[in-house]
């Protein structure tokens, strides 16, 4: 018979082999489903998390905004505090009770509000349309949350008399739900006990006084030879080299400028004053196609001078330095290329001094003790650009030396200056001006023994060129117009004669001149002109006859410019090659801009 322990245990074995029962794979789907329940719901707790943090983040950001736009408005506005109608402009404000200031997110602060009929309603955040302190903003990165940010002047017994409290306020609604999320932040603002004009109080006065500037320069005359296209065609337009280009074949430059320097000044007053005077010497630059390449020069040496009597902050400038001078030193260049040379040849020996003094009088016309600088330029050699090809000698420019250049400005708060200087009427802060005057040697362009005997004098004459312009701003200043004058005789060749024109400060012209040529043994030249002239021009900006505020009165002016532009064509060997000489005869300009002081 068989043994019915071995059935029982064999029976066993096979059930073994059958897998999970129903009961089983019910007990692990629930258990596996617990698991992913309590996943998800920790998943979303931390995304929830992870939202609120990020609007709460946001939310610290424009309480912080809020708060800077709060302290930078005059101490003026914020003693007045919110005016008096802010609950009713602002809807309502959960965070005021009785008169005072009770945070529903700080309940610790318990403050006085600071309340005026007075205040003006154009203060945002303090006091915006209607007087209201609220400010509502979104952000685009947080789409659908908007935060409220309410602003308030108090007053705590915690702190000194004269000491006001601000506080903003900014609120959300968290995650799109009903529950509310609130951020406050607190600083504190004072007036300095000297107040408005009180040195002792620097650097705290900026907000509480009217700022003046003004500049003024004078730039020399400068030539810049650049590549062309041969012109084969002289009723043509010129038309530039191709990239890469050089003045004469196999020569390294692309640029070449020959510059007899410039001179300025500023002066910027404010709770103090600063004046800067320079003065960059004639110089010679040659430049390759590389830009990244340091280009070779020759003088432009320059001088500085700086004074303030800033009596509150450490490196300021002496208030009444010793004048610099220097002398300019001699500089020239030379390309060559076959039987072709260029030379140039910058103004050497001209002086120069440039002054700045708080205190002492930097110029003709302003009283000691008024702010002011002043740069200036006298004497020196010629300077020219001269070619040769094939031993025959051009003038392509010359500038006779002894030209003369004057800048100043001055603000002037206790001493009137004169017609020469502006400012001769003060009232409040004072008044700004800056000037320049100029005047430039005889000019010849084109040179050389032309074909047919044309153009005996070259093809372009500027003689007697002298320019100047001035402006100022102030209290009574606000409207005052530039004053600005510029004469020049010029005189260029007509094809058969020569043509004279009386250059003014309104002349506004383009002349062609007709092209000329010689020819001789191994070489050829052509050059065509373009003289343009272009008239004195000034800009007020926001011309205020009230007061100034807000953006505050700008005005800037110049005197215009006489271009003369002429493009050789050389051949030497059989080979073309062209440039254009550019001489601009320099200009002059000023500028001064006021702004009142900020008020209630």
């Amino acid at each position: 018979m068989p043994d019915p322990t071995r059935c029982a245990v064999r029976g066993d074995a096979v059930r073994g082999d059958d897998g999970f029962t129903l009961i089983e794979l019910v007990v692990a789907m629930v258990v596996i489903t617990g698991v992913l329940v309590t996943l998800i719901a920790v998943q979303t707790s931390a995304l929830v998390t992870t939202t609120h943090a990020r609007q709460r983040t946001q939310a610290t950001a424009v309480a912080n905004q809020t708060m800077e736009q709060l302290r930078a408005l005059p101490w003026l506005v914020l003693s007045n505090g919110l005016h008096t109608s802010f609950l009713s402009a602002a809807g309502g404000d959960p965070n005021v009770s009785g008169g005072r200031l009770r945070p529903v997110a700080s309940p610790g602060v318990d403050d006085v509000l600071v309340t005026s009929s007075s205040q003006a309603t154009d203060k945002a955040p303090l006091s915006g349309p209607g007087g209201t302190n609220k400010v509502v903003t979104t952000d685009p990165q947080l789409p659908g949350v908007t935060f409220t940010s309410r602003a308030y002047v108090s007053r705590s017994a915690s702190t000194a008399d004269g000491v006001v409290s601000l506080t903003v306020v900014t609120s959300w609604v968290v995650n799109q739900r009903d529950t509310t999320g609130s951020v406050v932040v607190r600083s504190e603002a004072y007036a300095p006990a000297g107040g408005c004009g009180d040195a002792g109080n620097q650097p705290f006065l900026g907000a509480c006084q009217a700022l003046l500037s003004a500049s003024a320069g004078a730039t020399g005359w400068t030539t810049t030879l650049s590549p062309a296209s041969p012109v084969t065609d002289p009723s043509a337009p010129v038309t530039p080299a191709p990239a890469g280009a050089t003045l004469l074949p196999g020569s390294p430059y692309s640029i070449a400028t020959v510059s007899a320097g410039q001179a300025g000044v500023g002066v910027s007053s404010q709770q103090a004053s600063t004046v800067d005077a320079s003065i960059l010497h004639a110089g010679v630059t040659l430049a390759t196609p590389d830009v990244t390449a340091a280009a070779v020069t020759s003088g432009l040496s320059k001088i500085t001078n700086a004074a303030s009597n800033d009596v509150g902050s450490t490196g300021a400038a002496p208030p009444n330095p010793a004048d610099v001078s220097s002398l300019g030193s001699s500089s020239s260049g030379t390309l060559s290329s076959g039987a072709t040379v260029l030379t140039l040849s910058g103004p050497s020996g001209t002086s120069g001094v440039a002054k700045a003094s708080t205190v002492a009088s930097c110029s003709g016309g302003v009283p000691a003790g008024q702010p002011c600088g002043a740069s200036t330029t006298s004497g020196g050699s010629s300077g020219s650009v001269g070619l040769s090809v094939a031993g025959t000698a051009f003038g392509v420019a010359s500038v006779a030396g002894g030209g003369t250049a004057t800048t100043s400005a001055a603000r002037f708060t206790s001493a009137v200056g004169t017609a020469t200087t502006g400012c001769t009427i003060l009232s409040g802060p004072g008044c700004i001006a800056a000037g320049t005057t100029r005047s430039v040697g005889a000019a010849v362009f084109g040179t050389g023994p032309w074909a047919a005997g044309a153009a005996p004098n070259g093809l372009v004459r500027v003689t007697g060129y002298s320019d100047a312009a001035r402006v100022e701003r102030g209290l009574s200043q606000r409207t005052t117009a530039a004053t600005t004058s510029r004469t020049a005789g010029l005189v260029y060749w007509n094809g058969t004669g020569y043509t004279t024109l009386t250059v003014d400060r309104l002349t506004s012209q383009t002349i062609v001149v007709p092209a000329t040529s010689w020819s001789g043994p191994g070489g050829a030249v052509t050059a065509t002109a373009t003289v343009t002239v272009t008239p004195a021009m000034s800009i007020a900006s926001n011309p205020d006859p009230t007061a100034c505020s807000g953006e505050g009165c700008t005005i800037d002016a110049d005197t215009g410019s006489i271009t003369v532009a002429v493009t050789w064509t050389v051949t030497d060997g059989g080979v073309a090659s062209a440039f254009t000489a550019a001489t601009v005869l320099g200009g002059t300009r000023a500028s001064a801009a006021f702004k009142a002081a900020p008020s209630a």
